[in-house]
């Protein structure tokens, strides 16, 4: 994993703003797509890709950096991050379902 994505990881994860105002509605939809059996793992990782963008926006926001955002953190990046997310949760969706 590259800095910085670690760096947008870490902010991304613990940012309470983030996490109720999209987060938790992506962890939700996903798990409802998991439930039913028609998850799939390329939209999933686009649903998280908005995730990273918005991560990316509000970093550059709160630490008023100057340029353009998508500048702070290019698309490779925010898709690393994006495929991470999608990665974490899809695993943890699978240890639910195997622990019931």
């Amino acid at each position: 994993m590259q800095h910085e994505t670690q760096e947008l990881y870490l902010f991304a994860l613990h940012d309470g703003d983030l996490y109720r105002q999209q987060r938790e509605s992506i962890e939700a939809n996903l798990q409802r797509k998991f439930n039913k059996g028609i998850y799939d793992r390329e939209k999933a990782a686009k649903m998280w890709l908005y995730f990273a963008d918005n991560a990316a926006q509000k970093y550059h926001k709160d630490f008023r950096f100057y340029g353009k955002w998508f500048q702070t953190f290019n698309i490779d990046i925010r898709r690393e991050l994006a495929g991470l997310f999608e990665s974490e949760y899809f695993d943890l969706m699978k240890i639910r379902t195997d622990s019931e």
